[in-house]
């Protein structure tokens, strides 16, 4: 299976993840989602903020995210859009983000998806390139 094998068929498919990365944690996108532009500058946050927990924001894309939770390999996190009438925010789905051995995978994902079910395909699939060594 191929880096793009995975973003497509191991994360898309199901139609729960709306946009789905996996980069390397010294830098540089392996494969990507059409819509996913994970910034230089963004992987390099994302890897420290792993490495020194806890985050209170990360931002993908170019979309800041509110942080639920952050671990030295887990990232949960809320995005929070301003409603156009009156201002005040309304939550617009989530991204998860895991570290393996040298990877990290993003998954965003829409208001309409569960949580809980974005993260076990995320740890299904870090925990699977852990045991390939990755």
């Amino acid at each position: 299976m191929s880096w793009q094998d995975f973003i497509d068929k191991g994360l898309l498919e199901g139609g729960i993840v709306r946009e789905a990365a996996i980069f390397g944690i010294e830098g540089g996108i392996w494969a990507q989602s059409a819509g996913c532009n994970i910034s230089e500058d963004e992987q390099r946050a994302i890897v420290d903020g792993l490495n020194d927990p806890p985050l209170r924001e990360i931002r993908v894309g170019g979309r800041k995210y509110r942080c639920t939770m952050s671990s030295l390999d887990v990232i949960l996190s809320k995005l929070s859009i301003p409603e156009p009438s009156d201002g005040r925010m309304r939550g617009g789905g989530g991204c998860i983000i895991k570290k393996t051995n040298q990877a990290v995978i993003v998954a965003e994902y829409p208001s309409k998806s569960s949580e809980i079910d974005v993260l076990a395909g995320v740890e299904q699939l870090g925990n699977y390139f852990i045991t390939q060594g990755y």
